[in-house]
């Protein structure tokens, strides 16, 4: 199929490598760019997708650009008659969220969203342990997110630390709340309770880079995510199910998984990419679809929304310290609980 990408820097670039080595295995044909500055790519750059479409006529479009233009471009990829896999988060609101869905309906087309993660062999076999009762029943699901960024970090984009588009809920750790919210089978409901507590440690951003949030829903296991980019020391992110019978640990950057601190063997990722094009040649069922994103849009939403009040963090070289941070989302993870329920001096 041919396939054309926009937005080629940044996370792009890891699309235009993955969009040669399928065209070099024959899945794909990679037509082309669109990209806003001057891109060093072995295919034709265009300034916008209906001047590539006119002469290059995809029919996958990849939407790799910042987060606020998504909307808009996943609708004109449809216009254009086009299949989309586009980054996560896919649309900043659920009303964005409910358009793009109806739009994909209407002209018989699919979209994918960019949760790489969901592609991993370690998370279906989770899901499989989960599905038999090998856990027993699941009393909740938590996850953490504790990384280390410098101030570059907020450089490398314009909407790079800003409220609406940015956050760890919504960007860097945005695979531990959607698969948090998968495992927890709430992913595709629209009676979920949303319960936040943002924060942010620098005065020259006005998105979090540490957050709790809670998801409840009728029968389902609660799920809290915590995260923070003001750590001592990064850890990979981790998502933990508690089950009567054992605990899971899933480790989704690494594609490992334990239970019980027995390793798991898993199966090998499938790539988002190959899959939507597998599903079109032979209906083989999406890995990430659209639907499968709407809780997650809503967690978004609400993040954009939120109030963020400033903390008082230490300054070390080029990043901030928030002291005791690097415990305190781990616990949440492994005692369900908020910030506030655990007793933090910032919890509400």
């Amino acid at each position: 199929m041919r396939v054309a990408l926009v937005g080629a820097r940044g996370h792009g670039a890891r699309h235009v490598e993955n969009l040669l080595r399928l065209g070099h295995d024959g899945v794909a044909t990679f037509v082309g760019v669109v990209d806003v500055a001057d891109v060093d790519v072995p295919v034709p750059s265009y300034p916008d997708l209906p001047s590539l479409a006119a002469e290059l006529h995809p029919e996958v479009v990849v939407v790799s650009s910042p987060p606020a233009t998504r909307r808009d471009l996943v609708l004109e990829a449809f216009g254009l008659g086009c299949d989309v896999l586009v980054e996560k988060p896919a649309v900043l609101s659920v009303a964005d969220f409910d358009e793009i869905s109806a739009a994909a309906h209407d002209r018989g087309l699919v979209c994918q969203v960019g949760f790489q993660t969901q592609g991993t062999g370690s998370y279906r076999r989770l899901c499989s342990l989960i599905g038999s009762g090998a856990l027993g029943d699941i009393s909740g699901i938590g996850a953490a997110g504790r990384w280390v960024r410098t101030d570059s970090y907020y450089e490398r984009a314009e909407w790079a630390g800003r409220q609406g588009e940015d956050g760890t809920l919504v960007n860097p750790f945005a695979h531990a709340l959607q698969n948090a919210l998968l495992l927890a089978d709430v992913e595709e409901r629209t009676d979920i309770t949303v319960e936040l507590e943002l924060y942010r440690c620098r005065d020259t951003i006005t998105a979090d880079d540490t957050a709790c949030v809670r998801v409840t829903s009728d029968g389902a296991p609660p799920v809290v995510v915590a995260t923070t980019l003001c750590a001592t020391t990064s850890l990979p992110p981790v998502v933990l199910v508690h089950g009567s019978l054992g605990q899971a640990v899933w480790w989704y950057d690494d594609d490992r998984l334990t239970v019980n601190d027995h390793r798991m063997a898993v199966a090998p990722p499938a790539d988002l990419l190959e899959n939507l094009i597998r599903h079109r040649q032979s209906g083989e069922p999406l890995v990430a679809p659209l639907a499968a994103a709407r809780a997650f849009t809503s967690v978004v939403e609400q993040c954009g929304k939120a109030d963020v009040p400033l903390l008082p963090a230490r300054r070390v070289g080029d990043r901030v310290v928030l002291d005791g941070i690097d415990e305190v989302v781990v616990r949440a993870a492994e005692k369900v609980a908020t910030f506030a329920e655990l007793g933090c001096r910032f919890g509400r």
